[in-house]
């Protein structure tokens, strides 16, 4: 079989799928691999770096990232709803480190010289022929007034799972009965559309059982829920209509850190438990690097396989990455794992001199409405040549007609192959 056979067959059969038939290319006849260097060891940067080193072992690949454990973003809002523990969603590097070879260094990032081909970190220069950036989003206090970095105690995001994850679970679990939570939505695009809704239901099914005469205020800056809305309409009207407020058009502009008040347009909210998820945008270090586009939030990539549309030899996958670019896909961490595998394999190609195989992505998104029901919506895109971009295939998307215990079970299952696939 040769090069370009296989590369095309790896492409057709993988990534339309989550079990990936990797196929070995290391006895090819192609020139010598080289050196990835991949920032951020999440949904993204992790299917990149298993993907690469399942195919071509030889290729020498570094994980740069602060944390020393994986914690999921995906179901850190079953540990909010008081479902699961952080122990549930934490897993360790030690698997891709000791069976795939991957080295992982655990520094801050501070600096990318694309003309030079080298990354800083807070400790040392690490060279590389490509460059793989999966940092996620950074969240965007500047809008929020009266927010400093002690603010978090009181009006904790947990949009990045891991210490405000716990700590707003702990927040949830000691309400005292009679008590107000109040969650904040940002304008879309964010990390996750349904995210907020599903953490809304978790927390008003977890009052309703555990803490008397509560109630709990969405405060939503877009015009209506943005995803699933109908689905998750339905279940607050039936399970907590007596628990849930929702309001629409209704951004947090501020906050009282003295009184614990979320600040909206039109008045004051006092509550006990605040969780603040702020505006999102591209991580500063691509700004800085000049990897995103004067006027832009996020980064410029070439749909057809995730490199950037500036500078050579550097790939920006996952929920950084801009959608004007790239097309009208969520910023799910499933699709950040399918572009992690599209990268990968651009990434294979290129150090090898094969041909690109086209794009194919995958999404399925569960959200909990309950602690015993879920809801579901899917889709599977590709690449639309007319229009350069990523689409959805028509008759190939899907929202569940109802709310089931079965995709709650689902959900689950998926997560634990998901996590087997980034880091068994």
């Amino acid at each position: 079989m040769n090069r370009r056979l296989l590369l095309k067959r790896i492409g057709n059969l993988s990534v339309v799928s989550s079990l990936l038939p990797f196929i070995n290319i290391h006895n090819s006849n192609a020139k010598s691999p080289g050196r990835v260097v991949i920032l951020g060891a999440g949904w993204g940067g992790l299917s990149a770096a298993k993907t690469i080193k399942k195919i071509s072992p030889e290729v020498e690949v570094i994980i740069i990232d602060q944390n020393r454990q994986f914690t999921s973003c995906p179901m850190s809002n079953w540990v909010i709803g008081q479902l699961k523990t952080m122990e549930d969603i934490t897993f360790s590097f030690d698997n891709l480190k000791n069976k795939y070879y991957i080295k992982f260094i655990h520094e801050k990032a501070i600096n990318i010289d694309s003309g030079k081909k080298v990354i800083k970190t807070d400790g040392q220069e690490i060279s590389y022929d490509k460059l793989i950036l999966s940092p996620g989003v950074e969240l965007d206090y500047s809008f929020i007034e009266n927010w400093n970095e002690n603010s978090i105690g009181h009006f904790p995001s947990a949009w990045k799972a891991g210490y405000e994850t716990k700590l707003l679970s702990d927040n949830i679990k000691n309400l005292p009965n009679g008590g107000v939570v109040a969650i904040s939505i940002p304008l879309g695009p964010y990390r996750c559309p349904p995210g907020p809704y599903e953490r809304a239901s978790l927390i008003a099914s977890y009052l309703k059982k555990h803490k008397k005469n509560t109630k709990l205020i969405i405060l939503d800056s877009n015009q209506k829920i943005i995803s699933k809305g109908a689905l998750f309409k339905e279940a607050w009207d039936e399970f907590y209509s007596d628990i849930i407020e929702y309001r629409s058009n209704s951004g947090v502009v501020g906050i009282d850190n003295s009184n614990k008040n979320f600040i909206t347009d039109f008045d004051d909210i006092k509550c006990d438990v605040a969780n603040l998820i702020p505006p999102q945008r591209a991580p500063k270090l691509l700004k800085a690097t000049g990897l995103i586009n004067k006027g832009s939030n996020w980064a410029a990539v070439n749909p057809y396989d995730f490199s950037s549309t500036i500078a050579e030899d550097i790939f920006i996958i996952g929920d950084s990455t801009s959608q004007s670019n790239v097309g009208r896909v969520p910023k799910s961490g499933y699709i950040a794992n399918s572009m992690g595998k599209v990268c990968a394999l651009a990434v294979i190609a290129e150090l090898y001199d094969l041909e690109k195989v086209s794009p194919s992505l995958i999404n399925t998104c569960y959200s909990l409405v309950s602690s015993k029901e879920g809801i579901s919506v899917s889709a599977v895109y590709d690449y639309n040549k007319e229009e350069n971009k990523i689409k959805s295939i028509p008759g190939a998307t899907g929202l569940s007609p109802n709310r089931s215990s079965i995709i709650k079970a689902n959900a689950w299952d998926w997560a634990t192959n998901i996590w087997e696939d980034m880091l068994g």
